[in-house]
């Protein structure tokens, strides 16, 4: 038998917030494999059991002094990844501490802090999440995976 839980909200709403949840993670393990990949010590540089601003600063840290240093270019690309990172921490924790209300046309969905969360801007934050995911990977795969075989 399947879960069936009782507390009222629309499956498809359910599903954005899955979606905006899943590219998070998906860009915080590129933030992740891109510490590991800049660092001597590898994965002994990703904090563990920490919070998304902590690996963020591990990010920093690590494009910061990584030994040999990184071509202007690289550095370049890799401290906007850092920043988008970082903005979509702020916009993720926006959609997490939120809280469910009723909105004005009777749907059940997140809000809180004069921050509304319809479907639509679930869907953006899922979308931001996805490009810098995307600009994560492009770079770890790309110029860092040539400067760093």
């Amino acid at each position: 038998m399947s879960y069936q839980s009782r507390i009222p909200a629309d499956p498809a709403y359910l599903q954005a917030l899955g979606r905006a949840v899943y590219n998070f993670t998906y860009l915080e393990w590129g933030v992740i494999w891109t510490i590991a990949k800049l660092s001597n010590d590898g994965f002994g540089s990703v904090p563990k059991g920490k919070t998304a601003v902590e690996i963020a600063k591990a990010l920093t840290k690590a494009i910061n002094q990584t030994k040999p240093p990184l071509s202007a270019a690289l550095r370049t690309r890799l401290v906007k990844v850092d920043q988008s990172y970082r903005d979509a921490i702020k916009r993720r924790n926006k959609l997490f501490h939120a809280h469910p209300y009723t909105a004005k046309d009777g749907r059940q969905q997140l809000g809180g802090g004069g921050i509304d969360w319809p479907m639509a801007e679930v869907d953006s934050a899922a979308q931001m999440f996805e490009q810098a995911a995307i600009a994560c990977n492009d770079v770890f795969h790309g110029e860092l995976k040539k400067e760093r075989p």
